[in-house]
This record gives structure tokens, sequence and C-alpha cells, in this order.
């Protein structure tokens, strides 16, 4: 099942007494090692505040803290779990801040300090006054790159301008164009492209986008009101989710894709011809996002009733099995929002809760909506749902350890 990385707010730390935490993560590894690749690659989850931490959830490894700033966030490991690349907020308000990366030993101890691969102020930025910053790191298949979001509004639109660091240097690989993309873009299983939406700040149509890295990028679906994409495990198609988009035509250019659900489109043209987005399952009046292809073939995604306000301020996580034309909903308590924070440059900062991430063996964690927003980890079918810890902002899996 892998591990987890992930951030814990400062002071909130609740994880009860040593003998109650042995206790869940015994349960923990006792309810998940027959689904697992190995006997080391049990569940995980992070447990230190102020900084990122890895977690095995075994006796032998009771945990390690990882980095010490004042609130790193947003971790992201390595494909071989040499390195893991984070962002080094300011205050855990900030949407975004610096690109860190710190090496790993085979025991996964920190090799070094950490150092900062990218400066968002050394970025091109346009003029003003919200501080530069990047988020939403993601590693290539290959383990030679990251993809981050440099966002210049200061977290106001989620996302940012597309761009691609080498793991080694920093360096950035050219662009032919400024793609400002959604916080929730995917790399293909080759490592040289990388399928993105354009972020807005409005209601328009959008188009689902293939970059390929150090050159141009071609839209694939045209006019969608797509939010999140990923790729097909073959890597030969691009999979959507498309909020719906009825009655949202008034004083805007028209959707092609209007009907909101799950769709799938060639990632590359075929003789020529763009070819049309195909409706994997597509249900009119529901917001869908978080897609995730699953190894099983099976397609995960979040769904969400438009109108939903603070008292039921959820959505769902949905399953579209291989063959299937319907959906099966498993966990129905997904948080949206996380509790506001007061932010040191003034008035309060409500910020997105992390979507479900799925990891191996189809297992996912998600932020549940009970008080503390408890980072929760279950399988496919939600037959053994764990509550790991409180205080979670962000995290990710790992892969199998080596």
């Amino acid at each position: 099942m892998g591990r987890i990385a992930g951030r814990v707010s400062a002071g909130r730390m609740h994880s009860g007494d040593q003998n109650q935490f042995t206790r869940l993560a015994a349960a923990t590894h006792r309810d998940v090692r027959d689904n697992c690749p190995d006997d080391h690659a049990t569940g995980c989850a992070v447990l230190h505040q102020d900084g990122v931490a890895l977690r095995q959830r075994t006796r032998r490894y009771p945990g390690r803290k990882l980095t010490d700033g004042p609130a790193d966030a947003q971790p992201a490991p390595s494909p071989d779990l040499s390195h893991v690349v984070f962002v080094r907020k300011a205050t855990a308000a900030d949407y975004g801040g610096e690109l860190w990366i710190l090496d790993l030993s085979p025991q996964l101890a920190p090799v070094g300090p950490p150092r900062r691969l990218v400066d968002p102020a050394a970025l091109a930025h346009g003029s003003g006054d919200v501080p530069a910053m990047v988020a939403s790191p993601r590693w290539s298949p290959t383990g030679k790159q990251v993809a981050f979001v440099d966002n210049p509004t200061g977290g106001a639109v989620d996302g940012g301008y597309l761009l691609v660091a080498a793991a080694d240097t920093g360096a950035l690989a050219p662009t032919q164009q400024k793609l400002f993309a959604e916080s929730g873009f995917a790399w293909a299983p080759d490592g040289r492209h990388i399928a993105w939406v354009q972020a807005r700040s409005d209601v328009r149509p959008v188009d689902v986008n293939v970059l390929a890295v150090g050159g141009a990028s071609t839209p694939v679906a045209t006019d969608t009101n797509a939010s999140s994409v990923t790729y097909s495990k073959d890597g030969q198609a691009i999979l959507f989710a498309n909020g719906d988009a009825s009655g949202l035509d008034a004083g805007v250019p028209p959707f092609a894709v209007r009907t909101g659900g799950i769709y799938s489109v060639a990632a590359a043209e075929t003789g020529g011809k763009r070819p049309a987005p195909t409706p994997l399952f597509a249900k009119p009046g529901s917001y869908y996002g978080d897609i995730t292809a699953l190894g099983s073939g099976a397609v995960a995604f979040t769904t969400q009733p438009p109108g939903r306000g603070a008292a039921d301020p959820s959505k769902t996580i949905q399953v579209l099995d291989a063959g299937s034309s319907l959906p099966r909903t498993t966990v129905t308590d997904v948080a949206v929002m996380l509790t506001c924070q007061d932010s040191p440059r003034g008035g309060s900062v409500c910020n997105a809760a992390q979507e479900p991430v799925w990891g191996a063996g189809d297992f996912v964690a998600y932020l549940d909506t009970s008080s503390g927003n408890w980072l929760v980890v279950t399988d496919l079918d939600n037959r053994s749902p764990t509550r790991v810890d409180t205080g979670v902002d962000t995290f990710a899996w790992s892969p199998a350890a080596r």
C-alpha cells in the first residue's frame, strides 16, 4: 500500500498516547497486509508537526521527522524514494511557497539538510504586491523532473503557470507558451508529456491540453468544463472529470462538453484529426473532479451536487469499475474545505482540503468532514476505513519501499 508523506499543522497533533497509537498502527497493518505487495509496503501516515514526515506503520519504523520549516507542506516522494520535494511556506495560510528537496537514504533517513530547488522570487512575474509562490509539485515517472505551478495570485485562483524543473539542478525546461493551469495536472507514463486544464477565475469553457515537456502544448478536447485530468495506465488516453455545465451558457461562450461526467479522449491526434471526447459516464446536475485511473482498471473520482454550502461541506468518492456504465459510491464524507485561518497579511484564508490520493493496491487516503478533519485510509470498497490522525494539511503516497 506504500507510505503516506504529509504535513501536520503546528499545535494540532492529536494522536493520543503512544499505546493508543500503537494499537491503531497494529490494526492498520493487520487489516492491509494481505493486500500489499510485501511486508514493507504497509500503511503509513504523518504524525510530526511543523514539517514533512514519513512514517512506516510498523513497530520497527516508528516514524521520522524530516524537515523543520515553519510551514512545510505538499510533500512528493520521488519514484525511487531517494528524494522528497516539498513546498516551504512562510505561513500555514499561504497557498504555496518555495520548492525544496531533501535527499533520503535507503533507510529513509535525511542525507544532509534540505535545499531549495526553485525560488519563486527568481521566476518571471508581472507587477503586483502578491508574494511569489509555487505549489503542487509532481514528479515525472522517470524521477528526473518535477512539475509544479507558479501562482501569481496569492492563491486567489487555484493553479498557476505550469513549469518543469530538473530534479538535480532546478533548471527550468524551456517553454514555448505561458500555460496557466489548474493544479490538477498529470504526468503521462512516458515522463515526456503532461495533461493539463486551464485555470480560471470565472465560468467559461476550458480546453484539455497535452504539453510536450520542453516543447509546445496542444489541445485535445476543447470547450469543456473539466477540472482534473489523468492518463490511462497505457498512456494512450486522457481521462477528465467534467462538471455539469447545463444552464451556464448565458453570457459566456458555449460549452462543447456540457454534461457532467467522466470522459476519455485520445492523448494524441489520429490521422491529423482531433478526436472527440467519449463519455465513460455522464449525468447532469453534479460537479465531478479529483479523477484517478486505478491499477484495477477502475476510475475513481469525486462528485458534489451543486448548491451545497456550509451546512453540508462534503463530497463523495465514486468508482467506475472497468466495463461498468454506472459508478458506485464508496465514501461519503470527504472534506471540501479545511478550517479557515487568519492570515498575517490580513483577513482570513479558507484553503480547500487536499483531494483524495490513491496508492498501490487501490487504497485511498482522504480528509474527512469530522471535527479536526481526520486523515482516513481505506480500500476500494471502503471495508476497513482507518483514522490515522487529525491536523494533516497535505499528504501523498510514496512508492513501495526500495
